[in-house]
Order: C-alpha cells, then structure tokens, then sequence
C-alpha cells in the first residue's frame, strides 16, 4: 500500500555521508501496513543549485514523490510487470 494521499513528513533529522545529505522524515499517519519513518538522499550537486527555501522544498518534494510515491515513473513501469521478454 502507499502513503495516504497528502500524507504529512515531518523533517526530523539529516546526516552528511560521502555522497551527499540524508535527510530524514517522519508520518504520524502514513497509512495501513506503512514505515513511518522515511529517508532521501540530496547529493552534493543537487545541493548546490539550491539558493532558496522555496528551491529546496520543491527539491525535497519532488525526491520524496519519486521515492515513495514513483511519481513519473510507476505509470511506465506498472504496465510491464509480468510481462516477459526474450532476448
């Protein structure tokens, strides 16, 4: 099962590794069966082109929605599963 529709993360915490910032989340209500706690990772390039709050909530948003919800790709792949191939 996903998230709840507008489910609500909560920025907890972030660590600095050699790859870039994971940042973590929390859901009071992710929905049955769910984690509550969630993670990204923000890389170092992606970091430096954020000046703003503005710019780092969309780019926070948009991590989270690929991660947790396959935002942009899940109606790509969801059509293949099962499908076999032969090569």
């Amino acid at each position: 099962m996903p998230l709840n529709v507008n489910a609500v993360l909560v920025f907890t915490s972030y660590v600095v590794i050699d790859a870039g910032i994971e940042m973590a989340f929390i859901c009071s209500n992710p929905g049955p069966g769910e984690v509550s706690e969630y993670t990204i990772l923000m890389t170092d390039a992606e970091l430096a082109t954020v000046t703003t709050q503005a710019q780092l909530r969309t780019l926070v948003t948009t991590k989270l929605n690929r991660r947790y919800r396959a935002t942009g790709i899940a109606s790509k792949l969801d059509q293949f599963i099962l499908q076999s191939i032969t090569i």
